[in-house]
């Protein structure tokens, strides 16, 4: 295995760890556990916990920003296309068998996000790689004049989730969150027969008039 794949072998466990434990219980010996290598494997790429946290943070956003710019590039309707990348991420088809190639699942974002929000409570320059990708995103919808406030209003009302679900609002299996994610994915046209035509918490959701 190549240096690069070691580095992001560790990076990928450090997500899982960070997920599963948070980000500031995250430690040198569980992350070299998680990803099945020394203590010194995980020191050589990243000798303190500090590198550690800022190494997986700048890995999860260059993930999350790839993702979304491959689903953009495979999206023919340029209308919302960046809003439905991101909702495709956190809110999949719910007929899909599995987690596109090189994809993190959606559980996943959401934990990893919840423990990078947490950890920013105590202290925020520790997120700075993610605000760097944050401001990247934000330019680039911005420079849409036609759909670019809209598809910031849906990002917003994802960050809202994940506010929610930090303070305790709602859970991922209520049926609340489901019906807050078919909404969405309604709003930008991205809304399958599945979904569509779910009934959840008794009431139908439907694609907007614009999309159908």
């Amino acid at each position: 295995m190549s240096a690069n794949e070691t580095r992001e072998k560790i990076c990928e466990a450090a997500i899982r760890t960070a997920a599963r434990d948070g980000l500031l219980a995250m430690t040198l010996d569980n992350v070299a556990k998680e990803a099945g290598v020394s203590k010194g494997g995980v020191m050589y790429h990243f000798p303190s916990k500090n590198d550690l946290i800022s190494g997986v943070l700048t890995y999860f956003g260059a993930q999350v920003e790839g993702m979304v710019l491959k689903r953009m590039a495979e999206d023919p309707n340029p209308r919302f296309r960046w809003a439905r990348s991101m909702l495709s991420c956190l809110f999949p088809e719910p007929s899909a068998a599995q987690v596109t190639e090189g994809a993190l699942p959606p559980e996943l974002l959401e934990n990893f996000m919840l423990a990078a929000i947490a950890a920013a409570v105590n202290n925020r320059e520790l997120i700075e790689p993610l605000r760097q990708v944050g401001l990247r995103l934000c330019q680039r919808l911005l420079s849409d004049p036609d759909d670019g406030l809209e598809q910031l209003l849906v990002w917003l009302a994802v960050d809202g989730l994940f506010l929610w679900q930090f303070v305790g609002l709602i859970r991922r299996d209520e049926p609340l969150y489901a019906e807050i994610g078919a909404a969405l994915r309604a709003k930008v046209g991205l809304s399958s027969a599945a979904l569509s035509s779910r009934s959840v918490s008794g009431r139908s959701v439907q694609p907007e008039e614009g999309h159908r």
